[in-house]
């Protein structure tokens, strides 16, 4: 049995949920396929929370960052669901620190306020970390925190009653592309369309090579610890930040949300994983890494360890995002690659992926985002 769209999507993580919200109110005839069911917890957008930020080392991510958090706000308004939730950023590290050095450049670039704050100021302020005296922080007042599982839903939801077909626990077992169309197949049908865009997120590889087109794409298995802060109060959304500690090791964290506890994790801790074969139990090596880093520097936080996950990132080489067309193929469009720091702009990847497929223009430069800036060597690794 074959039915027809005009776009189908394979993934309905944030990026997937969003492109069909995208595509149905292009008023589109849009068909969305997820291997699982609608927010599980096998890849990378499930959870409470995600940081949003405007603190980034490239100027183009700060400049989508902008959109992303309109985007944000216009999905709150389309919803009538709290998203987003501004609780300020905290970045610290020694001040000769390459990426808060970066940072700082960028948003005085940019024109986006921030203040720049010695250990002692920084303490006095933010009573939830402990810099060393030598340290430094930049504080921008915009960061926030996106309710991560809230926001995918959100899209879905919106997407349906837009029109589009979400058709959950379906995996595609195969994707045929025609001259100028898609069959797409699952166990039991065959369903075609003149587009196609694929979000698959840790699976993007395995999408791909079966499409001929071998990226240097790598799952990884990463984790995050929650913690039962010590002072409750000191670590709640509205008088905690997200942080990020800059230094070779990259440490972040959010406050206590909805009483899940203070999260905090390594960034790109670098486990090559398959996403099919992934150990879901957490590591006591980790989880003790995280908890020494903690009393170090977020000392009031590092009360009981309430949970620890595990999750994927699926990394690139710069950890730059992919958004392209296949070259063969250029009926269909793909995100992947996100790297850990891609959900924030997850609204904006889907509607960039549904104006691609559509032929609209696109505001942004995405060279640094393109297939092509990859060696024959690296498409093989």
């Amino acid at each position: 049995m074959s039915r027809s769209y005009d776009v189908i999507v394979i993934g309905l993580g944030v990026m997937g949920s969003a492109a069909a919200y995208h595509l149905a109110k292009a008023e589109q005839r849009v068909l969305a396929l997820e291997q699982f069911e609608l927010d599980h917890r096998m890849g990378s957008s499930h959870g409470e929370s995600r940081i949003i930020r405007y603190a980034y080392t490239h100027p183009l991510y700060v400049r989508m960052a902008r959109e992303s958090f309109a985007l944000w706000r216009a999905l709150e308004q389309a919803s009538g669901k709290r998203l987003m939730v501004r609780v300020g950023g905290f970045d610290f590290g020694q001040p000769d620190a390459l990426t808060l050095q970066q940072t700082r450049q960028t948003l005085e670039a940019a024109d986006i306020p921030f203040e720049w704050l010695d250990a002692q100021e920084a303490m006095r302020r933010f009573p939830q970390f402990s810099l060393a005296p030598s340290m430094f922080a930049l504080y921008q007042h915009d960061a926030a925190y996106l309710s991560a599982s809230a926001c995918v839903l959100a899209q879905a939801e919106l997407a349906h009653v837009l029109g589009a077909q979400l058709l959950a626990e379906t995996p595609v077992r195969r994707i045929e592309p025609l001259r100028d169309s898609v069959r797409v197949h699952t166990a039991d049908r065959v369903y075609e369309a003149g587009k196609l865009i694929l979000t698959g997120g840790a699976w993007m590889g395995k999408l791909l090579s079966a499409l001929d087109l071998h990226l240097p794409l790598q799952p990884t298995r990463e984790q995050i610890v929650f913690f039962e802060p010590c002072d409750q109060a000191l670590y709640l959304p509205d008088r905690c930040p997200v942080f990020i500690f800059h230094s070779p090791t990259w440490f972040y964290g959010l406050p206590n949300v909805d009483g899940s506890g203070v999260k905090i994790g390594i960034h790109g801790n670098n486990d090559p994983c398959d996403p099919d074969q992934v150990d879901r139990t957490p590591d006591a090596a980790y989880i003790e890494r995280v908890q020494a880093w903690t009393r170090q520097y977020v000392p009031l936080a590092a009360g009981a360890v309430r949970e620890a996950r595990v999750c994927l990132y699926t990394m690139t080489p710069d950890e730059h995002f992919i958004l392209d067309a296949h070259p063969a193929y250029p009926h269909i469009v793909f995100g992947a690659g996100f790297s850990g720091h891609g959900f924030k702009f997850g609204n904006l990847i889907g509607k960039l992926l549904a104006d691609m497929a559509l032929g609209n223009p696109i505001a942004y430069d995405l060279n640094l985002f393109r297939v092509a800036r990859f060696s024959a060597k690296d498409g093989q690794s």
